[in-house]
This record gives C-alpha cells, sequence and structure tokens, in this order.
C-alpha cells in the first residue's frame, strides 16, 4: 500500500508513548533542559530550553552529551 500525502511522516506515524515517559525538563547550572534518562544517575540532553543564545553555545549542554546526576534521580 502506497500513502500520498503531504502530512510528515510524525503526524501519519506517531511516536510510542513510551518514548517521551523517559524525558523530564532539569535546570543544569541555571540552563533548563529536556533530558532522556539512560540510567539512575545519567541523562542525556535532548534539547536546550533557553533564550538565552549563550547558553546554546556551552558545549556541556549542547544537545547529545550526558549529564551525571549526582544528588538523586530524576523522578
Amino acid at each position: 500500500m502506497i500513502l500520498y500525502t503531504i502530512l510528515p511522516h510524525e503526524a501519519v506515524f506517531p511516536t510510542d508513548q513510551t518514548a517521551y515517559e523517559q524525558q523530564k525538563i532539569i535546570e543544569w547550572n541555571g540552563v533548563q533542559l529536556l533530558v532522556e534518562r539512560t540510567s539512575l544517575t545519567e541523562c542525556r540532553v535532548v534539547q536546550v530550553l533557553s533564550t538565552n543564545p549563550q547558553d546554546y553555545l556551552n558545549e556541556s549542554t549542547q544537545p547529545g552529551q550526558m549529564l551525571t546526576l549526582s544528588t538523586s534521580p530524576m523522578k
């Protein structure tokens, strides 16, 4: 079957909800980040949620970077 549509792939085939259950918004060194938990104490940066252009230039908070949560795991 061929489906001809102008809709993007994500609109026709939505992502499974379980992919979003591991994502949380945290504040890391004053910058809000959307992160995805990979283990109890580690997470991967998915997106920088900031209006400050300098926050996007910080290499430690670039999407894909791994962060170690030292105090407590994400809830």
